[in-house]
């Protein structure tokens, strides 16, 4: 097996890759027309509609784990931009891509085999209407095609996100720390930290070197990860 494996229907690409992450190679990547239990961060549904690519690939041994959804991020900012030439993309921390103040992608990264291998799942919101987004609950997000007026096929942007998720997945956080940070649009702003239904606010203030949101608050700075808690903005999203 290698390359990419196209599937009209699967549980999840992420579920796919695990059931085979033996027989695979390192860089392989599925993508589905339609998963049946796609899910998101803490077991969210995931819903895959006829306008989403939804596509995992599988990376062997990648460094450091722990920033790996960052770089993933950086790589889905750099497909975007390269493919539809009038698009701005930035990062939510930890893991939405923004366009237009909107979530037009979400990454899901799980570690297989304590770490020998990494499936990096991603959602993209290509080509659906904000009728759709609006009718299913989700106004906050928007898809590539309404954010720039530009139709990307689906296989092209697929493969051009699996070059970069390889290309950035083999670098170290530092050497892309300083362009991650200035692609965050949460720093600088009053969030919302989520942390077993309760709720904290405070001001995301920097990253720290190992990809964890730096925050302040009247007690001082603290960090936290990715792994602890959800960010919303003070008053909505954003």
């Amino acid at each position: 097996m290698s390359g990419i494996f196209y599937l009209s229907e699967t549980t999840s690409t992420n579920d796919w890759l695990k059931e085979r992450c033996g027989e695979l190679s390192d860089g392989d990547c599925v993508t589905a027309e339609r998963q049946t239990m796609g899910r998101g961060r803490r077991g969210h549904a995931w819903d895959t509609a006829e306008g989403m690519l939804a596509m995992s690939v599988i990376l062997k041994n990648p460094p450091d784990f722990m920033t790996l959804t960052a770089r993933v991020g950086l790589a889905v900012c750099d497909a975007i931009e390269e493919l539809y030439p009038d698009a701005k993309a930035f990062i939510k921390w930890s893991n939405d891509i923004i366009i237009e103040n909107r979530k037009v992608c979400g990454i899901l990264c799980e570690s297989v085999k304590k770490g020998e291998y990494v499936i990096c799942g991603i959602g993209v919101n290509v080509s659906q209407s904000d009728d759709y987004f609006r009718t299913i609950g989700l106004p906050n997000a928007v898809s590539l095609k309404t954010a720039t007026n530009t139709e990307v096929p689906k296989k092209a942007l697929c493969e051009k996100i699996r070059e970069r998720v390889i290309i950035r997945s083999r670098q170290t956080f530092c050497e892309c720390y300083d362009e991650y940070k200035s692609r965050l649009i949460n720093l600088g702003r009053e969030v919302k930290l989520i942390r077993n239904n309760e709720e904290q606010l405070a001001k995301a203030v920097d990253i720290s070197k190992n990809g964890c949101l730096i925050c302040e608050n009247e007690s001082g700075r603290f960090e936290v990860n990715s792994g602890e808690v959800s960010v919303r903005g003070k008053d909505g999203y954003l």
